[in-house]
């Protein structure tokens, strides 16, 4: 379904200016696309953005929502075409020879906090007490194991790793005191705080562990290949949805209130403030799809055992879609129109 256009006039995009004719590069008419996203959150309005701009420009674009698949597994049983999701699906199915590559990105920093009970000021506090994970095998157990080791800490020696479930559950773990320490979505963070839970955070992942990647726009090469024009759209539209974001704070969380079920406004306001230090929406190539941020999430999902080779992450990256679009004015404003 194409986006009417008199929604791209309000607060949700730029003015009409210039943009109207630079848009008209992109006529996506006859396209169709299927892109596979988590549920709708505030960490994926970038994405749902994305979606709109490219129906803007005559695609026939289907979202579908995964919940209990993978954007990897999804894109391997031929259920959609893009992927936007964790950047470590990308590596594993390298890993495993299914050749996705990365062209963009809906979030370009960890999006976790580091969150405690009470007395427990540092990781290394976590000695002789325990963390929630979401289980065997999730990233969020791997990424805080990772962080243990850093700490002079043994996972299951210093510190014992209990599986709980998914962010929200960790969330409500920690404010029942069932574990000392967990790893969840800022946007949980900081309902917690708004609540006035009885939790404490440690830090941002973002801050402690710079530099590692987050989510991506990714697809297998064949089909990017074969679909150059979609490609670049796609990266522009990324860039466009940054520009966006990081320019009106009261339409982020307008468009968060209206497209999140339980948002809430305050809770939207401070993420937003806390996306923006952290860099999380950039409208730069290189700094949203950076590569060395591949390679360090690599590396370390390589040193932890969950992918059995290293990788070279510059062979399925590429922003050169990014930096065409960026060559044309995207990330600018001017394609909005």
């Amino acid at each position: 379904m194409k986006l009417p256009m008199k929604l791209l006039t309000g607060t949700a995009f730029a003015a009409m200016t210039a943009g109207a004719v630079a848009a008209q590069e992109f006529d996506l008419s006859g396209t169709e696309l299927t892109i596979g996203t988590a549920q709708a959150q505030v960490l994926n309005l970038g994405t749902l953005r994305m979606i709109e701009m490219l129906q803007s420009w005559g695609a026939d674009v289907e979202r579908v929502e995964l919940p209990s698949i993978s954007g990897l597994e999804a894109i391997i049983a031929d259920r959609i075409e893009v992927a936007s999701r964790s950047s470590d699906e990308i590596l594993i199915g390298q890993a495993r020879g299914v050749d996705v590559v990365a062209i963009g990105a809906p979030i370009s920093t960890m999006h976790y906090a580091i969150v405690s009970t009470p007395g427990v000021n540092s990781i290394s506090d976590l000695k002789g007490k325990s963390i929630g994970t979401s289980g065997p095998g999730g990233f969020n157990g791997m990424l805080f194991r990772y962080i243990l080791k850093q700490n002079g800490l043994e996972p299951e020696v210093d510190v014992a790793i209990v599986p709980v479930g998914g962010s929200s559950e960790r969330a409500a773990a920690i404010m029942a005191g069932q574990v000392n320490a967990t790893v969840i979505f800022i946007d949980n963070w900081l309902a917690l705080e708004e609540q006035g839970a009885n939790a404490q955070l440690l830090g941002y992942v973002a801050d402690i562990v710079p530099g590692l990647s987050s989510r991506a726009v990714f697809a297998e090469r064949e089909y990017i290949e074969a679909n150059d024009e979609l490609a670049v759209a796609i990266a522009c539209a990324n860039l466009e949805a940054n520009h966006w974001i990081g320019s009106s704070k009261e339409g982020f969380v307008e468009y968060a209130l209206d497209n999140v079920r339980g948002a809430n406004e305050e809770a939207v306001a401070k993420f937003y403030d806390v996306a923006m230090g952290i860099n999380m929406f950039p409208t730069t190539p290189s700094e949203l799809l950076d590569i060395k941020g591949y390679q360090g999430l690599a590396d370390l999902l390589y040193d932890g055992g969950e992918i059995d080779k290293q990788l070279d992450a510059s062979a399925f990256v590429d922003p050169g879609y990014l930096e065409r679009a960026a060559e044309m004015g995207c990330g600018t404003g001017s394609m909005s129109g």
